[in-house]
């Protein structure tokens, strides 16, 4: 392509100086109302997104994505970069990282709706791969970037959205160099960069550290998190969760997609850089030698270096930080509520330990007792055998000393004493006969029989208290 005109690189150079002037906050004069082909949502191709005089409506623009708490995909900012792409007129486009594809459907989108054109889509696990036809033609290369550009043609247009890192992205712009240079073209293609921002702009975030070489890779840990304004890792934050890493510390030399694209961008004088806030940044790479150049800017001029955009990330992301907090926080809570838990399941099996012991120690107690019981009784049992037997032994002998008591005693008593003590025989013997009189007998033969009376002198009379109830004395 031949060198451009004296006026159209000056209106280039006036349209970067009217972009820099507003990325600056300086009034550079600029009426964008009345600058037609200004404003988002414009461009060949494109309706303009406007409602009248009115915004979208915050519940009309809700819409599926991967995380609903956190938008984080290129495809969030398609109204930034489709017009940009279609103001180009790229008719084959690059797309570096396809993730869940759908920056991938809407690729496919543009392209037909412009005729058809050339779609390379990089990713070692593309999110999908659409088919060619209809004009379009498909190429899904299934690598690794920066290795997976190498020999192939450039595009005239890249989107950048795979390792958010300098090594990674610094050599992609480095392969896409190459390809210009080696396919002879005059001018660097339109290249839009995501997570130029907060927090991936300043540090690398590696998703497979060990295909980054030693010398070029930032020390890292996949257990740390990431808080804005904060240059160190911290436990919590924003983190990967076992699906990235971090870079130990924010900012200095060869860390970070900014980074990279901003040492790019300053080794070739024509290249300027331009980024947008809002979904962790958008980055554009411009050649101010492309005939696209200016309109492209001019798309550019309301999006870049926009307060309110800066405001309405930072307000995100703080937001989204203190969200992770609160989680924490719960998980915290969670997990010290599951150890008082454990602590108690641990308490209450041990307590249940101590009573199966004592319920235990209860049994051989009761066992010992009914032992002993059982001993105590056999021991009864066994002395009155032994007593009887010895009774047994002993009851000729008994009868013969009961029956001279007998007589003796009837010898000494009167008639009546007679009669008394035969009816007290009959009673006993009327009780049980054999053993069981036995014991009442013993009882009143163990009972000391008083001795006689002595003789009353002659002529002497007994007492009245001892005569008989017949008027008889009982003698002396």
């Amino acid at each position: 392509m031949t060198d451009h005109p004296d006026s159209e690189r000056s209106e280039v150079r006036d349209s970067f100086a009217e972009l820099a002037a507003v990325a600056a906050g300086m009034d550079a004069g600029t009426d964008l109302e009345a600058r037609p082909g200004t404003g988002p949502g414009t461009g060949p191709g494109t309706a303009p997104t406007w409602q009248g005089d009115h915004a979208v409506e915050v519940g009309d623009a809700a819409e599926p994505t991967l995380a609903p708490l956190l938008l984080h995909s290129l495809s969030d900012l398609r109204e930034i970069w489709v017009p940009l792409l279609e103001t180009s007129g790229a008719r084959s486009i690059a797309e570096i990282g396809s993730e869940s594809g759908v920056t991938t459907s809407l690729l496919v989108d543009l392209l037909r709706r412009g005729g058809g054109g050339r779609l390379v889509v990089i990713d070692p696990e593309p999110g999908v791969s659409p088919a060619s036809g209809g004009g379009l033609d498909v190429h899904v290369i299934r690598g690794h970037s920066p290795q997976a550009l190498d020999g192939h043609a450039p595009t005239d247009a890249y989107l950048i959205d795979g390792d958010h890192n300098y090594a990674t992205v610094h050599g992609e712009l480095t392969e896409i160099d190459r390809a210009v240079t080696l396919f002879g073209r005059s001018y660097f293609p339109l290249v839009i960069l995501h997570d130029v921002g907060w927090p991936a702009g300043r540090r690398d975030q590696y998703y497979n550290p060990d295909r980054i070489p030693e010398g070029a890779r930032q020390p890292h840990s996949w257990d740390v998190g990431v808080e804005i304004d904060n240059r160190e890792t911290v436990p919590g934050g924003f983190r990967g969760m076992g699906a990235f890493a971090w870079a130990l510390t924010e900012g200095g030399p060869r860390n970070g997609v900014r980074t990279a694209v901003e040492d790019f961008v300053a080794d070739h004088p024509d290249l300027r850089f331009f980024t947008v806030a809002p979904i962790f940044g958008l980055g554009v790479v411009i050649d101010r030698r492309a005939p696209w150049a200016r309109r492209v800017a001019d798309l550019l001029i309301p999006w870049v270096s926009n307060r309110l955009l800066s405001r309405l990330e930072r307000n995100r992301i703080d937001l989204y930080l203190h969200v992770l907090r609160l989680q924490d926080t719960a998980a915290a809570v969670a997990r010290a509520r599951q150890r008082e838990w454990a602590r108690l399941d641990d308490e209450r099996s041990r307590l249940a330990a101590i009573e199966l012991e004592h319920l235990h120690r209860i049994a051989q107690l009761e066992q010992e007792v009914a032992e002993l019981r059982r001993r105590e009784q056999e021991r009864e049992e066994r002395w009155a055998q032994s007593h009887w037997a010895a009774a047994d032994v002993d009851e000729p002998k008994l009868m013969q000393v009961a029956r001279i008591a007998n007589s003796v005693l009837r010898s000494r008593l009167s008639t009546t004493g007679q009669d008394r003590l035969a009816r007290v025989q009959t009673r006993i013997a009327d009780a049980g006969a054999g053993r069981g009189a036995l014991p009442a007998l013993r009882r009143r033969l163990a009972t000391p029989v008083p001795p006689p009376p002595a003789a009353a002198p002659p002529g002497m009379r007994r007492p009245p208290s001892e005569r008989t109830s017949d008027g008889q004395q009982t003698g002396w």
